[in-house]
Formats: structure tokens, C-alpha cells, sequence
């Protein structure tokens, strides 16, 4: 038997998760001297609002779940024999993978598989869902891992923040690229690929990240797309600007909107919205 373990940044609720029998192991948020459970003890919208309502108070960071966490969770889910498939977020926002690959190696890795998504969010909950439903439907490690590569390779994360603020305080970006998107009151379009969290496009406001919706929109037509996951923080407004754009041209396409993890609120900011594509 197959099991399915993820992280809090895949945003599977907890109806999904008793459903397709998936484990989600939360990571940390920490405020000041408290720790908080991402999706469980706090979420976006509440991390969001105490950043927003607390400006001079501690500034919250994040942490992977510890070692232990994952070590106690495969063992349990091991025990009767069952192999575990863990599959995280990527380390450009987390170390959590790696933590992961590190509990894996001392449980056995005839045991558990961790796969390195490269991506998060509704990216990484589609591909977790993909993966719990095979493995329900009594597929083999070797077919449900190759399922979740293939919705990796056919996939494209994009995140449109109105500050660079969190990612520059966090160290996902260069203080130098922070300071210059402060300067100019820059909004941009930033591209998450397995390498690192790179700038697709930038300007004044919004007109430049509805200008580029559009153009890349209009750059995918004629491929299969899918799923749109769209995850925001903040208004919503940007969020449904993106998935009138969308249906327009693909009526078909599965589009959900969501509030944002704790962890990637954090990171992104207010008024961020992640683009989320995943192509057949």
C-alpha cells in the first residue's frame, strides 16, 4: 500500500486529506516567542492581517517542521508495511524537502520517496491529489511518482506582488532588487523555477501585471490547458482579473481561487496573487 505525506503549502483541506487518506505535516510560523501551525493554528488571512494590523511589532518568519516530525510520521504510516510517497514544496521558499529527504534516508528509502516539486501551493496540491487518488486506485510507487513528474514538467508558477518587500526580509531576493522595487514603487511578476525565484516583468502598478496576464495568455492559446490555481493575499480583485482573462480563452479550464498559505503570505506579501498553470 501507498501512502501520501505533503506540507501545510499545498493547501489540501482537511476534507481532502480524510477523503484520500493524505498526511499534511504543517510548518512553523513564528511570532515573536510563539510558534503557530501553518493551516492549523494560523492561516494566510490571519497572518496577513496581523502583518498589516502590527507594524512596528516582530515581523514573522517561518520554519520547516523539525526531523523528528517526519521521522514519527513515517514510521507510523510505515509500520504495517505500507511505503510512503512525501512530496514538498520547493527549497527556494523552504527547507522543508530537505529536512524530508533527510528523515527518509534514516528511515530507508525502500520506505519513503520524497519528491522535490520545484513549485508550492495549488500546484503542489493538484499534483498531491493526483498522487493520493492513484495510490487509492492501487497504482505502484514507480506510476504515481512518474504522474507527479509529469505534472511538474507540464506546470508554470508565477506570483505577482505589489511589494518585495517579505521576499527581500526573508532572503529570497537580493537586497539590492528589493531596494529598487521600494524606490520606484515597482509591482512585478516574478517566475518560480526550479532554480530560483526570477523577474518575468516589472512597473508602476498594476497596469503592468494586467498587461502581462494578457499577453501571456494570449502566448498559451492553442495548448491544453488544464487546472488555474490562483492564490491570493490581500483583495481578490487581481485574482478574478486573472480568471475572467483566463475563461475567456479557455472555458474549460478548471479555475480556483484560494487564500494563500501562512508560509507563502509571508513571503509574498499583501495583495500578492500566485498564477498557477498546469498544462495537459
Amino acid at each position: 500500500m501507498i501512502k501520501i505525506v505533503t506540507d501545510s503549502t499545498s493547501l489540501i483541506t482537511e476534507a481532502q486529506a480524510k477523503q484520500y487518506g493524505i498526511t499534511v505535516i504543517p510548518l512553523n510560523v513564528l511570532i515573536g516567542d510563539e510558534v503557530y501551525k501553518d493551516g492549523v493554528t494560523i492561516n494566510g488571512q490571519e497572518l496577513v492581517d496581523y502583518i498589516e494590523n502590527n507594524p512596528n511589532k516582530a515581523f514573522p518568519t517561518t520554519s520547516q517542521p523539525a526531523i523528528g516530525d517526519f521521522i514519527q510520521t513515517y514510521e507510523q504510516l510505515t509500520a504495517d508495511g505500507s511505503q510512503v510517497i512525501s512530496i514538498h514544496m520547493t527549497e527556494i521558499l523552504s527547507g522543508t524537502v530537505n529536512t524530508a529527504q533527510q528523515a527518509a534516508r534514516m528511515i530507508g528509502d525502500d520506505k519513503v520517496t520524497v519528491i522535490n516539486t520545484h513549485t508550492t501551493d495549488q500546484i503542489l496540491g493538484q499534483e498531491v491529489l493526483a498522487a493520493a487518488q492513484l495510490a487509492q486506485a492501487g497504482a505502484s510507487r514507480d506510476a504515481i511518482c512518474d504522474r507527479v513528474n509529469q505534472i511538474i514538467d507540464h506546470s508554470k508558477l508565477y506570483i505577482a506582488v505589489s511589494t518585495l518587500k517579505n521576499l527581500e526580509r526573508g532572503g529570497r531576493i537580493s537586497r539590492v532588487t528589493g531596494m529598487i522595487s521600494k524606490l520606484f514603487n515597482l509591482h512585478v511578476i516574478l517566475h518560480l523555477t526550479d532554480t530560483e525565484l526570477g523577474l518575468k516583468a516589472k512597473g508602476r502598478g498594476n497596469k503592468t501585471l494586467k498587461k502581462w496576464v494578457r499577453e501571456y495568455v494570449e502566448s498559451i492559446k492553442g495548448r491544453p490547458l488544464k487546472f488555474v490555481g490562483l492564490s491570493y493575499t490581500g483583495s481578490e480583485e487581481f485574482a478574478e482579473f486573472v480568471k475572467e482573462q483566463v475563461k475567456a480563452e479557455f472555458p474549460d479550464a478548471e479555475v480556483k481561487i484560494m487564500y494563500t498559505s501562512a508560509i507563502v503570505s509571508i513571503h509574498a506579501g499583501i495583495n500578492a496573487c500566485g498564477m498557477e498553470f498546469i498544462f495537459d
